[in-house]
């Protein structure tokens, strides 16, 4: 599809040498998209376990005990298994709670491994009883992190800009669905050994009741939601690039008051120097230079998951359950004595 309002369908012959690396083409040499990577940074899943299934679990892996006082009093007990360092997992067990008393939260290290993960882990993920709370798409883009920008889904948002990143939402509201944030990985980790260094996040939460598994991913859902996100990869090539509106401070370049509006708190800086008509007409034109990102989850879908299929290494089974089999002689914890 053709956008009138960015890059997307033009020729890259257009296009000078240096911002080239930022397009794919088809054979006749039109941009059909940005270079972008997708992947899946992070994925929270909660459960509801029996006695026997949390014991089962401690028994696989050594454990701490967090003890966290609560106001009524009371003091709550968790076993933590960090595994992050060896895995990128982090698992967390209540066991003298009922209804969801468990945790699994799946970092980068495990959820970036395309050649398969360890079969133990992804034994303990089967059970059907785990439904993800949070899922973490990131497009990563060879564009600069100051050239482009993006706008919150909705006006009760919060959004707060750093020189670096951008962040939109709030992960304590309970009827969250999505937050975002955009942000330079170089400036995050300085090793990183990739172009695609200008990342848009978002993070997708969902209740018991969306019944969301890894292995049965509601992908509709989840392309709605990212349907809703509005991110500009390059203002030069939007529409924004030689336009000007005339606020109440006088005649404004658009692209200068988003940038204007990167630096400060928040977008409102803006909305404030528009009228609402303007207001509304300024979403409506950044919505139609978005990037379909839902496009490119879709296109990448059938790969961003890789990381749930085991690890096809006999050799690196057995070291792993050696390893394991260490872990566990070295655990000495007296649950009895917790209770």
């Amino acid at each position: 599809m053709t956008k009138k309002k960015s890059a997307i369908g033009k020729d890259i012959s257009n296009i000078p040498n240096r911002h080239k690396p930022y397009f794919v083409v088809d054979t006749d040499n039109k941009i059909t998209s940005y270079k972008r990577s997708v992947c899946i940074d992070k994925v929270i899943l909660k459960a509801r376990l029996t006695v026997e299934e949390i014991e089962d679990l401690t028994s696989m892996f050594s454990y701490y005990i967090e003890h966290e006082p609560q106001s009524n009093g009371f003091t709550k007990i968790s076993y933590i298994m960090d595994l992050r360092e060896r895995f990128g997992v982090y698992i967390k067990l209540q066991p003298f709670i009922t209804g969801v008393n468990a945790e699994i939260q799946l970092h980068s290290r495990f959820t970036t491994n395309l050649i398969g993960n360890s079969p133990i882990i992804l034994d303990i993920l089967n059970n059907p009883k785990w439904f993800i709370v949070r899922l973490d798409v990131a497009t990563d883009y060879t564009t600069p992190f100051n050239t482009s920008a993006y706008l919150r889904r909705n006006g009760n948002q919060k959004q707060t800009n750093y020189d670096t990143s951008s962040w939109a939402g709030s992960t304590g509201n309970p009827n969250k669905t999505a937050c975002d944030s955009h942000y330079d990985r170089k400036v995050e980790d300085e090793l990183i050994n990739s172009n695609f260094t200008n990342r848009f996040e978002v993070k997708l939460f969902f209740k018991e009741a969306n019944n969301m598994k890894l292995y049965d991913l509601n992908h509709n859902l989840i392309v709605q939601r990212l349907q809703k996100e509005m991110f500009i990869p390059c203002l030069t090539y939007s529409y924004f690039y030689d336009k000007q509106v005339k606020t109440n401070r006088g005649q404004k370049e658009y692209i200068d008051l988003i940038r204007q509006a990167k630096e400060a708190d928040n977008e409102n800086s803006i909305k404030l120097l528009l009228t609402t008509s303007q207001w509304t007409t300024f979403r409506k034109h950044f919505k139609e230079c978005r990037d379909d990102i839902e496009q490119a989850y879709i296109e990448s879908s059938h790969l961003i998951y890789d990381f749930l299929v085991p690890s096809e290494s006999i050799e690196s089974r057995y070291a792993e359950l050696e390893a394991l089999n260490k872990s566990v002689a070295s655990v000495n914890v007296d649950i009895e004595a917790e209770k």
